[in-house]
């Protein structure tokens, strides 16, 4: 129908498919039982709290799955929610990652020590500044190498997305009777390349109030 095609038009081609209510403005905020489950943990990164505002979404495929997310800013830190689909759209769960460290390789040594043969991306555990140890969860044996995916970034629905290439690793350690993650990804994006550190948790998509 005509305003079907019309409200299609409205969204630049390859835009994501986002869980519902899911928008650019939209306001996120963690359930306070969720909250709750981390309360005393020693996580690397507090949980963010209170509302924030949706500044951008994102979408890209990784293992089969329809991985949408949506990026907010706090006072302290870059965060963004990770919204992991199966192809009919149904959501297995949500990752809440936080920007824990950004490093800039200046040199080709530096690069190799990070995504060569048996680099720091795809080691078998990983070792952060503030001394916790993390295993990785991809792949198997000694050195896995990074898992490559292209994430497409929309900070308006009807203009052209910013295209992130990733080379990454996910990592986890035991925290009391919860997990923590570690997704260490190589970032080639428009004017630069880096290796960003970002701490999270797995939540259901009940434990995200989204308005």
């Amino acid at each position: 129908m005509f305003w079907n095609k019309e409200r299609q038009s409205r969204f630049a081609p390859g835009y994501p498919k986002l869980p519902q209510s899911l928008r650019i403005g939209a306001i996120l905020a963690v359930e306070p039982g969720e909250a709750l489950r981390y309360e005393g943990l020693p996580l690397t990164l507090p949980l963010p709290a209170g509302e924030v505002v949706v500044e951008a979404v994102s979408g890209m495929e990784l293992f089969s799955l329809d991985v949408c997310r949506a990026y907010v800013k706090t006072a302290d830190r870059q965060v963004l929610f990770q919204f992991n689909q199966q192809k009919d759209g149904t959501l297995l769960d949500v990752n809440c990652f936080q920007v824990y460290q950004e490093i800039y390789p200046s040199t080709e040594a530096d690069w190799e020590t990070w995504l060569g043969e048996g680099g720091l991306i795809g080691g078998s555990d990983l070792n952060t500044p503030g001394g916790a140890t993390f295993s990785r969860d991809w792949g198997e044996g000694r050195y896995a190498a990074p898992v490559e995916a292209e994430e497409s970034i929309f900070t308006s629905p009807d203009t052209a997305p910013i295209v992130v290439k990733h080379k990454m690793m996910l990592y986890s350690r035991e925290i009391g009777e919860a997990e923590e993650y570690m997704l260490v990804s190589a970032d080639e994006e428009p004017g630069q390349s880096l290796v960003r550190c970002l701490a999270g948790v797995v939540m259901t998509g009940q434990a995200l109030k989204i308005y």
